[in-house]
């Protein structure tokens, strides 16, 4: 379930993305780059994510800076409520500069101790969906004054990026946006916590995913890599699995989807 926020909150919350799942045992997941940030809310059981053998339980509450590689998750009864914000919404909420939070999650009690902690349990204890949702933008709403927006260079590059599909190189940007790539790469560390280019590839990957799963029987892998700006097949499938950790075809075949980032094995 995938809903709108509030005007308000547009400039930071791109939409509230629900997730519940019950296979009845453990089940295997892997969560890959979309280029946004978040907060997540386990109603359910917290995930555990397992990364270069260190095995990490989330909390029941944190938000998410940019990921930037795949990661491997397993769970049990998932209820997730997500609060997807835009790229640039970790840095605009936190003011912490967005590298330091990139593939990183931090507890809302660490961030915000017991206000925090009340806003936790009145979320996991809801009756229902819309009043978690209701209850969060209250408290985001609260935050708004406090915001830290990311420079206007940062919001073009990003709106441009996204209209063209990841699909646009530096010196393209760097030309329609008449600034340096220096400058450009500094700022983008700063708000959104990848590059340019890591950001473009990611877009350009959601891109393509979505093509493929509206794909007619009368298209294949090759033209959609073209459509989506890749050399070749080839070429689609390295970076495929650089970002996702599995070919195309594993990725329809042998997994189920759960949000554009998120897949479960099956």
């Amino acid at each position: 379930m995938q809903l709108l926020p509030s005007p308000a909150l547009s400039n930071i919350v791109k939409h509230f993305l629900i997730l519940e799942s019950d296979t009845g045992g453990i089940t295997s997941h892997r969560m890959f780059p979309d280029g946004n940030t978040g907060m997540v809310f386990h109603y359910g059981t917290p995930f555990i994510q397992y990364d270069d053998s260190q095995k990490v339980t989330h909390p029941r509450s944190f938000i998410y800076g940019q990921v930037s590689k795949f990661h491997n998750v397993v769970a049990e009864n998932v209820g997730v409520l997500i609060v997807v914000f835009q790229p640039y919404g970790a840095y605009s909420l936190l003011g912490i500069p967005a590298h330091e939070l990139t593939d990183e999650i931090i507890s809302l009690q660490d961030l915000w101790g017991r206000e925090a902690v009340e806003l936790q349990e009145k979320v996991l204890h809801a009756d229902n969906h819309l009043t978690r949702i209701c209850l969060i933008e209250k408290f985001l709403t609260n935050k708004l004054s406090n915001c830290a927006m990311p420079d206007g260079v940062v919001e073009k590059t990003v709106q441009l990026i996204y209209q063209f599909h990841g699909q646009v190189t530096m010196g393209q940007l760097g030309t329609l946006l008449h600034t340096g790539e220096r400058n450009l790469e500094r700022k983008f560390r700063e708000s959104i916590g990848v590059s340019p280019k890591h950001f473009s590839n990611t877009i350009r990957l959601q891109y393509f995913l979505r093509l493929l799963r509206n794909k007619s029987q009368d298209e294949n892998l090759t033209t959609l890599a073209y459509e989506s700006g890749y050399y070749d097949q080839a070429h689609l499938i390295r970076e495929f699995k650089k970002q996702v950790g599995i070919t195309p075809r594993k990725y329809l075949s042998d997994t189920r989807l759960l949000a554009v980032n998120f897949i479960q094995f099956s």
